[in-house]
């Protein structure tokens, strides 16, 4: 137990960020598999993956604004994020990315293909 404990502590504490944690890296790593999957001409049934790979990311990222602040490369840190902004970034993301994927078609082509209307 003693061994879990320490384990938890210093992964509170560590000196610096893991890679991942670059917030600027989640468009990249979402439009890249966008590209990946075009290149691929994976089904168009795997074309919402980018974007629950989007809303994942960004929310784990506000979580984590609201103790650290966001790592924006390469521009550095920003103050954490208050608790409320926190809550309304999170409950707003859903909407943004329905937006999102109707100005970029992807809404469309599930609802026409798959007869599943996404509407947030």
């Amino acid at each position: 137990m003693h061994i879990k404990l320490h384990i938890k502590q210093d992964a509170v504490n560590l000196p610096h960020r893991p890679p991942l944690h670059c917030s600027t890296l989640i468009p990249a790593l979402c439009f890249s598999l966008r590209l990946l999957m075009w290149a691929c001409r994976l089904k168009d049934s795997w074309c919402s993956l980018p974007w629950m790979l989007f809303i994942s990311l960004t929310s784990h990222h506000i979580r984590d604004g609201v103790r650290h602040g966001l790592w924006v490369c390469p521009f550095g840190n920003t103050a954490p994020i208050s608790y409320w902004l926190y809550v309304t970034i999170t409950a707003t993301l859903p909407h943004l990315c329905s937006v999102l994927m109707y100005l970029t078609g992807t809404r469309d082509m599930i609802s026409t293909k798959h007869g599943v209307a996404i509407d947030v």
